[in-house]
């Protein structure tokens, strides 16, 4: 048996993975998610459809994919990774492929909460991968790009889809969009394995450093469902769930209300709003590597996980309150665009600190954890356009529905300080305690 080392080996199958599977594939679905938001002004035109309308077809996909996050964790644990991602990116692809095919407000709200049950399972099984992939000295960079993937969507994908509604019609992009999905899950069941001990490709020093940089978090046993009682009892549970409903809340008018907001309180054009909307995803999907980078570093210093997870969190959610509101007042059309940038460039330390975190509270019921986190932060991501849509309806005046979205981070933040990330949520349990960790072998 080696001796534990931090050194990193030759072999790098896990960052491939990350870089050639994961990270394209949640591109992929991220596309499928931005299309009708960028889609939503001309689809609206076609359709006749008010702003209440259509924020309910914006909406339709965030409810059932709220709804079946919890379900979606806990197949993953039971069923794994591979087998879940596989069947559940078919699913989305078909679905987003047919909203081209929409042609009324239940009808879209129907196709589009369909794919919304298939990606919901999407989060907790590359959460869960990286657990099983990575050591615990890697999981913020790891996650960083996860999380780059799933943002690399609106930054590409919002040119790009107004490229191909101007170019080939609307529904084009759905059916581009949804081809490229059932190619990535192809390539998904492929090459993914469950554990890196299953994969041809580990060299055994890679998979001793894998091992090596287990912890408690790590252990591979079927999780234990008495687990969900326990966790329901406890307040850091809700406190972490409801933080990112706040999270979410924020960052739903990014991905739902943004490109109509440019175009009808902001005078952009089409074009010109395409370009515009692109650059405060290019501002997020910058800072998750740089979170992700700096977060690792400062828990390779100090080794303890709240000190390298919360600042992180609470200046995120403070600083993308004061910017938000600070861009809904600034009269200025390219400056506002810089204010919007640092406030969703905000959003990427939250986000980074959030799902290494489910792996330090969850340990073996990680899928279920981030399932549960996901589904407070969908389930914001349902009524976050509706009441966006309600404030502008009510008070004729985007600047106060902006308002309101970034007092509400400024409670994300307070929740934060109750999560203590050191503290797994099994009864009693402390790092290291409770649970046995992985031993190189085992």
């Amino acid at each position: 048996m080696h001796p534990k080392t931090n050194t990193a080996p030759r072999g790098r199958v896990r960052w491939l993975l990350m870089a050639l599977i994961i990270f394209p594939l949640t591109f992929v679905m991220s596309l499928d998610r931005t299309n009708i938001a960028v889609s939503a002004p001309t689809i609206a035109k076609h359709f006749h459809f008010t702003v209440v309308q259509m924020g309910l077809i914006l909406s339709s996909f965030a409810w059932t994919y709220a709804l079946f996050q919890i379900p979606g964790g806990i197949l993953t644990e039971r069923l794994g990774s591979r087998r879940m991602l596989s069947f559940a990116d078919i699913w989305w692809s078909i679905w987003t492929a047919l909203t081209a095919v929409g042609f009324s407000v239940a009808s879209f709200v129907g196709i589009r909460g369909l794919l919304g049950i298939g990606q919901a399972t999407d989060w907790s099984a590359s959460v869960n991968s990286i657990k099983r992939w990575f050591p615990s000295r890697e999981r913020a960079r790891a996650n960083s790009i996860l999380l780059g993937g799933l943002y690399l969507g609106p930054i590409i994908g919002t040119p790009l889809t107004v490229a191909i509604v101007e170019g080939l019609g609307w529904q084009w992009s759905f059916y581009i969009y949804g081809a490229a999905g059932l190619v990535m899950g192809t390539l998904w069941w492929v090459f993914y394995r469950d554990k890196p001990q299953e994969h041809p490709a580990v060299s055994p020093d890679e998979l001793h450093y894998i091992e090596s940089g287990y912890d408690a978090t790590s252990t591979p046993d079927v999780a234990r469902w008495r687990d969900w009682k326990l966790f329901i009892a406890n307040y850091r549970f809700w406190a972490f769930g409801l933080q990112y409903f706040f999270l979410i809340f924020v960052q739903s008018f990014y991905t739902t209300w943004l490109p109509t907001y440019l175009v009808k309180a902001r005078g952009f054009s089409l074009t010109s709003m395409g370009f515009a909307a692109s650059l405060p995803w290019v501002a997020l999907f910058t800072m998750v590597f740089v979170t992700g980078a700096w977060q690792d570093r400062v828990f390779a210093r100090t080794g303890s996980k709240t000190k390298s997870r919360t600042p992180f969190a609470v200046m995120g959610f403070i600083l993308a309150a004061v910017f938000l509101i600070i861009a809904s007042r600034v009269q200025v059309p390219w400056l506002m665009i810089v204010f919007l940038m640092g406030s969703l460039g905000a959003v990427g330390l939250v986000q980074v600190s959030i799902w290494p975190t489910c792996t330090d509270l969850g340990g073996n019921m990680t899928g279920s954890v981030t399932g549960w986190t996901n589904f407070w932060g969908n389930l914001s991501g349902a009524l976050g356009p509706i009441i966006t849509a309600l404030l502008v309806a009510l008070t004729n005046n985007w600047a106060s529905a902006l308002t309101v979205i970034g007092l509400a981070a400024l409670v994300g933040a307070g929740l934060w300080l109750m999560v203590h990330p050191d503290r797994p949520l099994e009864m009693g349990a402390t790092p290291g305690v409770g649970t046995e960790a992985i031993q190189p072998g085992q």
